[in-house]
């Protein structure tokens, strides 16, 4: 010891080893530090990271919320959150991609099944600056998170037949029976009733190609049993009991979106639509009522001319008239359209084209697709879809006085024995949302016009006169308890319950309603009704439409007659080429397969319980290196 004290070099070396033993000391305690601060920011910003992806991936659900459907992908601007703590302060950068994602099935055993519109919510996140000790290192860090979450939606145009109710509006159940055959999924909030009758290819019993739900139980009618061939009937599936499904009074997005056409609502406003392409013949009917008119009255024998001392009573009644005008409709495609009043509507309809009504929308003719032939399947057509959502009911209409030319118009009638069949088709999903809160005959149905035909005798002209209203000059109107319509021996047609009235030989047999769509409606519609509803009779033959009483049977055979005076027939008469023994519609539905991974624009969404529009199906952490180049 004493020699190395004596010894200076010596003491140098001790203390440059000292000193080299502290700077290492230093820097490795440091470099532990340093270290520790990098991993607590590193587990820090992964942290925050997560839940910054988490935040952006319900603003992705947030946002589909508000554009319901895509077409293509669509990339969010990037926004910056900064974080801000004791120690550090961040500023995060957060970016998007929305992409359609096709479809998934719930249950791959179903043949024609129940599908999801999915929509992808791709989003990465990585840290762009820090400071304090944030700063420390890349100005990036290399914490980088990249997740998808995989949302779906459906809309009611994934039902081939969807129903709230499954009772007719005058309460009793609508039956499925032989002839009827639907493809593509369906469902009802109420127990399915079918029969063995009438016919078809199932040995008399209906035929479901789809998935069939219900959230009741299928009943046997007349006695409402099970005992059925379930294997035979429901070819692509059965539920019973399935959840409820809820459906909407109003279609809110197709409001908020919706180009409205024509003035605000007003029950004297009629809007009429012949779509060619993207443009449209519009007019604007506005319904005037006439002062009050008075007509002398006479035995129906007497008339015409009649002869005062033969008068036995005066009618008073005021006749309405609906005054046309021009109206602009243009740049149709590809937009949805709100209509505040009755829609009258028929044409070609070219892109996507949705349109809403407060009220009710009246077919008048075929519903067609620009790239699509009267007929064929539009599973090909990858341009153009329709959709018709009512407030109130969907109807189709018997006929119409066209405001164009003035005309007398039977466009949606046809023979039911030519190729395609004859009748209306129409290619679109259907909705009618319509609420009447225990008001059965105010519930949305679709249905049919001019359910109960009875024949009137037409005007004529007799030694240069013009003899109008005849049926007017005859009876009393409005009815009345004591002598009304229903207390004559012959059948004869209640002023203007036929839109074309007066009306010789009105058509009882129509054709078909031909659909490549879907149809959901609050309550079974009618589209076949038969002469006389035995189920819901009428004895006295009162005429009283709002509550479905309209006369007696309207078979031939029970109407037809010759005037007493002009000595003309009056009849009932099936259109040429149609068959049947009833009034209205033979069906031929088929869905739309397109609507598996497409839907019309703004179409009501389907909720079950309290269920959201879009839900989170999955969302799943993965690795950055596959994130898609549009949010690197």
């Amino acid at each position: 010891m004493k020699a190395i004290l004596k010894n200076p070099s010596g003491n140098v070396s001790i203390a440059m080893l000292l000193m080299v033993i502290s700077v290492m000391s230093g820097f490795t305690m440091a470099g532990l530090a340093y270290r520790d601060i990098m991993s607590f920011h590193y587990d820090y910003e992964s942290a925050q990271s997560l839940l910054l992806l988490r935040s952006e991936a319900y603003r992705g659900q947030a946002l589909m919320d508000q554009l319901r459907s895509i077409a293509v992908p669509i990339v969010t601007s990037e926004r910056n959150v900064e974080v801000t703590g004791t120690q550090a302060s961040k500023t995060f950068r957060i970016k998007s991609l929305l992409t359609p994602g096709g479809t998934e099935l719930v249950d791959e055993g179903i043949t024609q099944g129940d599908t999801r519109q999915i929509t992808n919510v791709h989003s990465r996140v990585y840290t762009h600056r820090g400071t304090r000790y944030a700063a420390a290192g890349s100005p990036r860090s290399v914490v980088q998170k990249y997740g998808v979450f995989t949302l779906e939606f459906e809309t009611f145009a994934k039902f081939m037949y969807f129903t709230d109710f499954d009772k007719d509006p005058n309460g009793f159940p609508i039956r499925h029976y032989g002839p009827d055959v639907f493809y593509g999924r369906v469902h009802s909030n109420e127990d399915i009733w079918i029969r063995q009758a009438g016919g078809g290819s199932n040995n008399n019993w209906p035929t479901f190609h789809g998935w069939v739900t219900t959230a009741g139980e299928i009943r046997v009618w007349p006695g409402g049993g099970h005992d059925f061939p379930e294997d035979d009937i429901f070819l692509g599936g059965l539920t019973e009991n399935y959840a409820y499904t809820n459906f909407p009074e109003e279609a809110t997005t197709l409001r908020r979106n919706g180009n409205q056409i024509g003035p605000n609502r007003d029950p004297k406003f009629i809007v009429y639509l012949n779509v060619n392409g993207s443009s449209a013949d519009a007019y604007l009917g506005e319904i005037i009522r006439g002062p009050a008119e008075q007509f002398t009255y006479y035995p129906p024998h007497k008339y015409p001319p009649g002869n005062e001392e033969d008068s036995i009573g005066v009618n008073y009644y005021s006749v309405p008239d609906t005054i046309w005008t021009p109206l602009g409709a243009n740049n149709l495609a590809n937009r949805s359209h709100m209509v505040p009043n009755r829609l009258w509507i028929k044409g070609t309809f070219d892109g996507y084209q949705t349109y809403g009504c407060e009220d009710t929308i009246f077919i008048l003719g075929d519903i067609l697709l620009r790239n699509t032939p009267r007929g064929d399947p539009p599973i090909t057509n990858k341009r153009d879809v329709v959709g018709l959502v009512a407030w109130k009911s969907i109807v189709v209409k018997y006929g119409y006085w066209d405001p164009a030319d003035t005309l007398r118009h039977h466009d949606a009638v046809g023979p039911g024995n030519t190729q395609p069949k004859g009748g209306v088709w129409i290619y679109a999903a259907m909705a009618a949302l319509g609420n009447g809160h225990g008001d059965t005959r105010r519930d949305g149905v679709f249905t049919f016009e001019y359910q109960h035909p009875h024949p009137s005798v037409p005007d004529v002209l007799i030694n240069g006169i013009l003899y109008t209203k005849i049926d007017l000059h005859r009876r009393p109107f409005p009815q009345r308890t004591n002598t009304g319509w229903s207390n004559n021996t012959t059948q004869i047609d209640y002023p203007w319950y036929n839109p074309l009235w007066p009306e010789r030989a009105p058509y009882l047999e129509r054709g078909y309603i031909n659909v490549y769509g879907s149809i959901s409606q609050r309550r079974r519609g009618f589209v076949h009704r038969n002469y006389y509803d035995q189920e819901y009779p009428n004895p006295t033959g009162i005429w009283d439409q709002t509550i479905d009483q309209c006369g007696g049977s309207s078979a031939p055979g029970a109407v037809s007659h010759a005037d007493p005076v002009l000595g003309i027939m009056l009849t009932t008469r099936d259109y040429p080429g149609a068959s049947g023994t009833g009034t209205g519609y033979q069906k031929n539905y088929h869905y739309d397969d397109r609507f598996y991974y497409t839907s019309p624009l703004d179409f009501p969404e389907v909720t079950r319980e309290e269920a959201k529009t879009f839900t989170g199906v999955k969302w799943e952490v993965r690795n950055p290196t596959y994130m898609p180049h549009a949010i690197k």
